[in-house]
């Protein structure tokens, strides 16, 4: 059974498609090593300056002796207001960039006493207390700080002194009485510097974070979400509040410490992140993933020209175009390093819209035709761009995009007889007959029209024609003779 020309044609094409796609692979690996090589660059930065930091506390540690027994207890608060202010920088490296911050906090709040008031009643003799408050990055920790409770002011060194997190600040609190009150007011400020990332442990019964900075992309994660929260483009505020019925903290922080467990990830936190509005790695690798649609859409409409208008395009200027369509990867993650993601994709579309519709018009043999892939070829541009931007829409807008477009081509070639079609691919056309040679002016070869006969001409043809006649034949004038 013979496979019709047009069957050869469409498998191909498929072919082509697939093939395409080891490009678009190719592209996926240089955008992981990039990206590796930006996570690489900022772990230097990290090592040349404080990384992301998690703050927790404060918590005062209490060591006594009842009977014969040394022992301590850790008071957590119970009620933290938490105050914090983020002024953001940009720090460069290379291409790379990475947001850095300084924080100043100020923490204030109270301490119920009345655990150390029953040891004291039954007994207990207390050691020298200290305050805590651990920083994961103690580079971080600024010139800047100031302990005040119950009106008396202490000095913070350097150390958490917990179990949980060793590095950060602690106070001594030596002349307090932490038993002369039931409630024991405290205001901490503190500044802390990191990059990239900010989270707060609410360690108190009752906890509150308002934080404030002048970054417009934050990103809020973790466990617990802003009860409240205001973006502009000049910077964000955001609020959070949890209590200790709800996260269980006082329980899993003692346990913590009790078996030296430094997992504080682990614990609820009021997590910031300070993050571009879109990664342009994690967008242009979206957008390869985009490639089998751009690349058989094209072909698509090269093919519908192809049999609506009875013109033959080759494999090989299909493939011309599909390696087209695959360079625009390249530029989009070349140029998005330097100018954005946005402008990148701008550009790049552009030019291979201009590229590839100034190849078409010469294959379609038709400026106009040319200029009508080339909007079809936006359109496409423009409908991958939508799918890049509403992640949570896209398998939506993707699927109603699809279906018009199949609803396009069926109306499109609702008419066309394919079986006609792939006869015509079959049997090549005759040739055209070639156009008859014009005489050439006094060709001694073009012999020259006859003159019109006159009366006299006629006359003399005929008496020439007789004489002729008798002298092919005298024996017949003979014979008259004699007669």
């Amino acid at each position: 059974m013979k496979i019709p020309n047009i069957a050869i044609k469409l498998g191909v094409l498929i072919l082509l498609v697939i093939a395409l796609q080891l490009p678009s692979n190719m592209l996926r690996g240089i955008i992981w090593e990039r990206q590796e090589n930006q996570q690489q660059v900022a772990t230097e930065l990290t090592a040349s300056n404080s990384g992301a930091q998690t703050i927790l506390g404060p918590v005062i540690t209490v060591p006594y002796m009842l009977g014969n027994a040394n022992k301590t207890i850790q008071i957590l608060p119970k009620t933290l207001a938490i105050d914090g202010k983020l002024n953001v920088s940009t720090l460069k490296r290379s291409i790379y960039q990475f947001q850095t911050y300084q924080s100043n906090n100020t923490f204030t709040g109270q301490y119920d006493t009345s655990e150390l008031r029953k040891l004291a009643q039954n007994g207990a003799v207390f050691g020298d207390a200290f305050l805590s408050i651990g920083i994961t990055d103690a580079r971080g920790i600024g010139s800047t700080s100031s302990i005040t409770l119950n009106n008396q002011s202490f000095t913070f060194k350097s150390g958490a002194r917990l179990n949980t997190m060793k590095n950060g600040v602690n106070a001594s609190l030596l002349g307090l009485n932490l038993t002369d009150r039931a409630l024991i007011d405290f205001n901490i400020a503190l500044d802390v510097k990191g990059t990239g990332h900010l989270a707060y442990i609410p360690v108190g019964e009752n906890t509150t974070l308002a934080l404030s900075g002048n970054w417009p992309h934050p990103k809020f994660s973790g466990l617990n979400s802003p009860s409240a929260r205001d973006i502009a483009n000049d910077g964000f505020t955001a609020s959070w509040s949890a209590n200790a019925s709800a996260n269980n903290m006082e329980n899993r922080f003692f346990e913590m410490e009790a078996n030296n467990d430094t997992a504080v990830q682990n614990l609820d936190s009021f997590d910031t992140e300070l993050i571009q509005t879109v990664d342009h790695y994690q967008q242009t690798e979206r957008a390869v993933k985009y490639s089998i649609l751009l690349i058989g859409m094209t072909f698509l409409c090269v093919f519908l020209f192809e049999v609506l208008r009875q013109l033959r395009v080759h494999p090989v200027q299909y493939a011309l175009i599909g390696v087209a369509l695959s360079v625009f990867y390249l530029l989009l993650l070349s140029l998005s390093e330097h100018i954005g993601f946005t402008k990148a994709y701008l550009i790049a579309s552009l030019a291979c819209i201009g590229q590839i519709g100034f190849y078409i018009s010469h294959i379609l043999h038709s400026l106009k035709r040319g200029s009508g892939f080339s909007i079809f070829l936006a359109m496409v541009y423009a409908a991958i761009y939508v799918l890049l931007s509403f992640d949570d829409f896209a398998l939506m807008i993707g699927s109603i995009g699809l279906f018009i477009v199949i609803t396009a081509v069926m109306a499109l070639t609702r008419r066309l007889n394919w079986y006609a079609i792939g006869q015509s691919w079959e049997t090549p056309k005759p040739a055209a007959p070639a156009a008859p040679i014009a005489p050439v002016a006094n060709d001694w070869r073009v012999s020259k029209p006859a003159a019109p006969m006159t009366e006299k001409t006629t006359a003399n043809t005929n008496n020439t024609s007789n004489s002729t006649a008798v002298a092919a034949n005298p024996e017949s004038t003979s014979d008259k003779t004699v007669e």
